[in-house]
């Protein structure tokens, strides 16, 4: 095996009393010659390990299986529905609108084409009360720094407005269709390097006004990494901001529009607080004193009104309330039972209206109201079916189908299964298992263990499109639903993080031994998978049981925990991971940190890194540093890296490059589990 040279430098700095080794820091430079020839070697030595037969034909194989139309729900604005559709040939996916329901599209915003490799993506869309304005956000590269323009939505052309570095930005029209308020970060060259995408705020924007004098509403003087999201009283009169440094509890200030004031309304509670307004009432979606989470709800004219004294109109239930929509007359809430989506409709009195049909092993895909209308969209997917949306017809009073996305795969021909396990604690822990009929128990089946774990994140039935040559080959896909998620309420969440990350590493190391012992598979036919906290998930189970694995595939991994707060946005991370500042965190972080856990003439599984250059939210540094110590460790299994070069995260990656990647995951987990020809 001919690997890659990486040099290494005797890099040892005293933290807290560790001394901590770090011989690639060089690689976390990557303006450097040094760095970017090693990506092109790395990037050689994978395509020669993996650009063979089989290669082709999965690429073959997912490119026919992408060339399909794939769509959003529409989004009714007076009669107007907007939505998102991608075409076969299409690499990414453009906003259309029809006036009324059979109207014929009319094409809004079309990204394709705008630059060689396709890599302009539309990021977020929000549409004026009227439907004559829609603002959108378009990033290239996959940077999701968005600019923010405009468009008449009558004559489709563009208006002179366009605004700089709005990052998933928080929009929330006027009444009159005058302006908006939204959020931003920083303009270029304002912050210092490595924090443009923080020290979000909230403006005030007029139409036809240039943005650099757009009034400053929220965030001057607050800390760098707040993370804020808006809502808006029909009436304009009240502007809801939600603030937040950690993944576990937020703040919200109301914004006073007519006496320009800010209020606040629920400081400093240690629970999460999510505020809609309706017609005449204001909303919350709370886990306050509610593991599973509840709603409570005031009038306008009490909005300022204690917490303690809004009333609550649907009470918390054995299960997760994960999220809420509303239309004019109705709640339509989501909840998760087992990691399987339940949905039920109520009043604004809380009454009880009905449940939505949904087939068994299935979750909802999005649900998109708008609380002027009664009229809604809601979608369904599961392992067996892409997205079919349906429609709310309120004067039938009727659920019909509306549109589908076609199906590569017969569904008959698979089966589902949701079984419990029981990880190190004894904590049970459910996992999905999804393979072709024909499958026999008999632990010679490759398998791939997907799994997650961490910022209250939910695993749910999902169409897994990329996945399917590997199923219709006989391999298995299994998924658990591991601590660090939420799929069991707040506390499922916060039982595996900081001084507790390990019990995700544990709940995923008891499922991949599950599948062994119900002979599903075996350790020489087990693959494990994951991306972004998925990628450090699968590093470190990979590294504290390397026997247990036979490949693993990491995507955009974090991967030296010492050093991550340091790089773009992590530093919203520590309330997840812990501070490696804090000393008594860094001695946790040091016990499970995989970059700095291996150990010398040891052995460990095969591995794939994939990870993008312009990836603004982990730093490719992870992905190329344990890419390196790893080389340097073993000496018989392979340690394989690839680097996209016009690609960051995955938000906005065109359908050329999603296949691309996927037919060298495909092609590696194929190589080294045996996956049938």
């Amino acid at each position: 095996m001919n690997i890659p040279y990486t040099k290494k430098e005797n890099v040892i700095e005293k933290i807290h009393g560790h001394l901590i080794n770090d011989p690639y820091r060089w690689l976390e430079n990557p303006n450097s010659k040094e760095t970017k020839k090693w990506i092109d070697i790395q990037n050689e030595h994978t395509f020669s390990s993996l650009k063979n037969d089989n290669f082709n034909v999965f690429l073959d194989e997912l490119a026919k299986n992408f060339k399909t139309i794939t769509f959003s729900n529409p989004v009714l604005v007076k009669n107007r529905y907007f939505y998102t559709e991608r075409q076969p040939d299409e690499n990414q996916s453009v906003i259309y609108m029809r006036n009324g329901l059979n109207g014929d599209p009319i094409k809004l915003v079309d990204p394709n084409g705008a630059n060689k490799e396709n890599t302009v993506s539309i990021d977020y869309y929000s549409i004026s009360r009227s439907g004559k304005y829609l603002a959108y956000g378009l990033s290239e590269g996959g940077t999701e720094m968005s600019t923010l323009y405009i468009k008449n939505v009558d004559t489709k052309e563009d208006l002179t407005d366009k605004i700089v570095n709005c990052r998933h930005s928080s929009i929330r029209w006027l009444p009159d269709d005058s302006g908006f308020f939204y959020t931003r970060n920083p303009r270029p060259n304002t912050v210092p390097k490595n924090e443009e995408h923080l020290h979000t705020r909230v403006y005030s924007h007029k139409l036809g006004n240039n943005p650099n004098d757009d009034e400053l509403i929220f965030g001057k003087d607050r800390p760098k990494d707040d993370m804020i999201g808006l809502s808006f009283s029909l009436d304009g009169n009240y502007l809801a901001i939600s603030v937040s440094q950690k993944w576990t509890q937020n703040d919200i200030y109301i914004f006073d529009c007519k006496n320009k004031k800010l209020i606040p309304l629920i400081i400093g509670i240690d629970a999460k607080f999510s505020l809609w307004f309706a017609l005449e009432k204001a909303l919350i979606l709370t886990n306050y004193k509610a593991n599973n989470y509840r709603v409570l709800s005031t009038s306008l004219d009490n909005l300022f009104a204690p917490i303690e004294e809004w009333e609550e109109i649907i009470p918390e239930k054995d299960c997760l309330l994960e999220h809420i929509s509303i239309t004019k007359e109705k709640i339509i809430t989501q909840y998760l039972k087992n990691a399987c989506s339940k949905v039920i409709i109520f009043d604004y009195l809380g009454n009880e209206k009905g449940e939505i049909p949904l087939p068994p092993y299935s979750s909802t895909a999005g649900i998109s109201t708008n609380r002027e209308e009664n009229e809604f969209f809601y979608s369904v997917s599961s392992f067996t079916f892409p997205k079919i949306i349906y429609r709310y017809n309120p004067i039938s009073d009727k659920y019909t189908e509306y549109r589908r996305i076609d199906n590569p795969i017969n569904p008959d021909n698979y089966v589902i299964k949701q079984e419990w396990l029981k990880s190190k604690d004894n904590t049970k822990i459910p996992i999905f298992i999804f393979h072709k009929k024909n499958v026999l128990k008999n632990g010679l089946n490759p398998t791939i263990l997907y799994g997650y774990g961490g910022f209250a994140s939910v695993e749910t039935p999902y169409f897994y499109r990329n996945w399917v040559p590997w199923i219709e080959r006989g391999g298995i896909l299994a998924i658990p639903n591991i601590r660090g998620g939420a799929e069991f309420g707040s506390t499922w969440h916060t039982q595996a993080i900081k001084e507790n990350k390990q019990k995700s590493f544990d709940d995923f190391i008891a499922a991949a031994e599950f599948l062994i012992d119900q002979k599903y598979t075996s350790n020489n036919h087990l693959g494990i998978i994951g991306g972004s906290n998925g990628g450090l998930l699968v590093t470190v189970v990979a590294v504290q049981k390397p026997d247990l694995f036979k490949a693993v595939c990491s995507i955009v991994p974090l991967t030296d925990m010492v050093r991550f707060p340091k790089f773009g946005m992590a530093i919203r991370w520590v309330h997840e991971y812990g501070n490696p500042e804090i000393k008594e965190e860094l001695k946790n972080i040091l016990e499970w940190s995989p970059y700095h856990n291996i150990k010398e003439n040891f052995e460990y599984p095969n591995f794939l890194f994939t990870t993008g250059l312009k990836d603004s939210r982990v730093d490719p540094l992870h992905a190329r540093k344990m890419t390196a110590i790893l080389q340097s460790a073993n000496k018989k299994n392979n340690v394989l890296i690839f680097t996209e070069i016009e690609a960051g995260h995955g938000t906005g990656k065109p359908i050329s490059k999603i296949v691309e990647k996927q037919a060298f995951v495909l092609s590696f987990f194929a190589k080294y589990l045996d996956l049938k020809k």
